[in-house]
């Protein structure tokens, strides 16, 4: 299995790039039998400033969540995208529920 871009900790690519032997999915555990690699040097992500300008063409009432990337990043991205847009960035916690 190659793993192209970074994973973020506390995902399953994350555990399965570091190495974890067994993974817990749907409550049922299960042996890691895969070869595991990594291709850093690649990512399937826009970095922030590509993000900002992908939201910059929402209207300023547009509900935003961020649920991807390390708590700072995620704090940084909301902060940007209200102080050069006036839109609102939601960063849920896991449990949380979104109702619109």
């Amino acid at each position: 299995m190659i793993f192209a871009g970074f994973q973020a900790r506390g995902t399953l690519g994350r555990l399965l790039v570091d190495g974890m032997p067994s993974v817990k999915l749907f409550g049922e555990e299960y042996a890691v039998k895969a070869r595991i690699e990594t291709l850093g040097c690649f990512s399937a992500h826009a970095g922030q400033s590509e993000l900002v300008a992908w939201a910059s063409n929402f209207e300023q009432d547009a509900r935003l969540v961020l649920v991807h990337g390390e708590p700072a990043a995620q704090d940084a991205l909301a902060a940007l995208l209200w102080n050069e847009h006036k839109i609102r960035a939601a960063i849920p916690a896991e449990g949380d529920t979104l109702a619109f």
